[in-house]
């Protein structure tokens, strides 16, 4: 067994007397948490930032898309409810699946089949010509959405020492929003020019190629290349980031899990019941909410009677606020805890969601007035967001962590699911008044969820 030496004040165990072959054990996430954040550890997290950006951008193809396929197609809005629909419940069961085989194949081939599903099934979509077509394309789409998303997330923080890891999610997940806005942007640009199968081409083309890319280069995350035994690998990998090994000291593995449920069942273990079903439920109303955003905000938009131009903007004003509020959120995360940055940003979101809804429902409409609200709206929802990946990528031992994120975030697709007919009905019996008074109201229960989740210490190891 290959053996290491860990960093600068990890606390070792006495080596009895009289054993000069005995090995000291000793915790490689402590190594990694004790160690400096090297050059290589930041290269790894700005490849997994460029995961969510993509992701984001197949994501929010569609919702961009939506009003020049009503117009072109010549069909109701409510006929692509099936749609959203089908592609949130590919993003729910990939998240699953996506978990699940991260933690038994490893991180990185996980994350490489997802990216290249679902950039290929983002090209498809430029093929489609009826609502059909278009649903059995983008569910496929989906399992490749949700998979990437788990093991993106679990490879940041293993990569990641602790006192860097609120941030360097936080950075991560940015990108989701990112890649929204560079969605958004080629809706305003390319759309009017050259229609939406030119969008769904450009969106699916670029994560096959950073698929690609990682097939030569990405590493498997550390914790796993030692469960899995692969002790030069694993010798090879700390070495490029700067943890030496010495044959004297060896670190503890945690078994492989004998069967692909066992990481399931660990999470609903009472030692993690209480925090997984609470996370569960903010993952669940904090989704629901933003996909309600994400899905139906620039159909909205276009019955308001705005140009394709203005709804693509305004969903882009979302983003932007994301982007901000996420990297925010990290150094908020670092500097007040979890609870208090949680809470305030879920009431700061409902209240921006009631006043949007006030706005919208008067007779004033102005882009004026909506594009500011929705930057800060955005803003509060992607920290928001971003303060629920942390505590679920920092609650559970490594041999469920992929799993842990991706239940989660299954669990939160499912609400996603849900959104995509709670969008259109509210649209339909309400209007902009009734569709933010429902975000609203997402967002308040979110923030008591995650509130209530966080009671429970965090169960994460190496």
């Amino acid at each position: 067994m290959a053996s290491f030496t860990p960093a600068a004040g990890t606390a070792l165990p006495a080596e009895p007397s009289g054993a000069a072959s005995a090995v000291v054990s000793h915790d490689l996430g402590t190594a990694i948490d004790n160690a400096a954040w090297s050059p290589f550890q930041k290269l790894l997290l700005g490849c997994f930032a460029l995961v969510f950006a993509v992701d984001g951008l197949a994501n929010q193809s569609l919702g961009i898309v939506l009003p020049a396929l009503i117009a072109d197609w010549g069909i109701p809005r409510g006929a692509f409810a099936p749609v959203t629909a089908a592609n949130l419940a590919g993003v729910a069961l990939g998240s699953i699946i996506g978990g699940i085989m991260g933690d038994r194949i490893g991180r990185r081939w996980a994350l490489i089949v997802a990216i290249l599903l679902f950039g290929l099934m983002t090209v498809a979509g430029g093929f489609t010509h009826d609502a059909t077509q278009l649903l059995l394309v983008r569910f496929l789409d989906g399992l490749g959405i949700g998979a990437a998303i788990p093991n993106g997330a679990a490879l940041i923080s293993e990569f990641t020492p602790e006192k860097r890891r609120g941030r360097a999610i936080a950075i991560g997940m940015v990108f989701i929003p990112i890649g929204g806005i560079i969605a958004g942007g080629l809706g305003a640009s390319v759309l009017e020019m050259f229609g939406w199968r030119t969008l769904f081409f450009v969106a699916g083309a670029l994560p096959i190629l950073l698929a690609l890319a990682f097939i030569v280069f990405l590493p498997e995350s550390p914790s796993f290349l030692l469960r899995a035994g692969r002790h030069e690998d694993l010798a090879r990998l700390l070495k490029r980031c700067r943890i030496s090994h010495d044959p004297a000291h060896r670190f503890d593995a945690q078994p492989p899990a004998s069967t692909v449920i066992a990481p399931l069942r660990l999470l609903l273990s009472p030692a993690l019941r209480h925090q997984t079903l609470l996370l569960w439920g903010g993952f669940f109303t904090c989704l629901m909410a933003s996909y309600t955003i994400f899905s139906w905000v620039p159909t909205m938009l276009s019955t308001l009677g705005f140009d394709l131009t203005m709804t693509s903007l305004g969903i882009t004003t979302f983003h932007m606020g994301g982007v901000v509020g996420a990297l925010f959120s990290g150094i908020l995360l670092d500097r007040t805890g979890f609870s208090r940055a949680h809470m305030g940003l879920a009431g700061a979101a409902a209240l921006l969601a009631g006043v949007l809804a006030v706005l919208l429902g008067s007779d004033v409409v102005s882009a004026l007035i909506i594009l500011p609200v929705m930057v800060a709206l955005g803003f509060c929802m992607a920290g928001l967001h971003n303060t629920l990946y942390t505590l679920a990528a920092t609650a559970y031992p490594t041999a469920a962590r992929a799993t842990g994120v991706g239940v989660a975030s299954a669990t939160g697709r499912l609400g996603a699911v849900l959104s995509s007919f709670t969008g259109v009905i509210s649209l339909d019996l309400g209007g902009s008044f009734a569709f933010f008074a429902v975000v609203a109201v997402l967002l308040a229960l979110c923030g008591l969820a995650g509130f209530a989740a966080r009671a429970r210490p965090s169960a994460s190891a190496a």
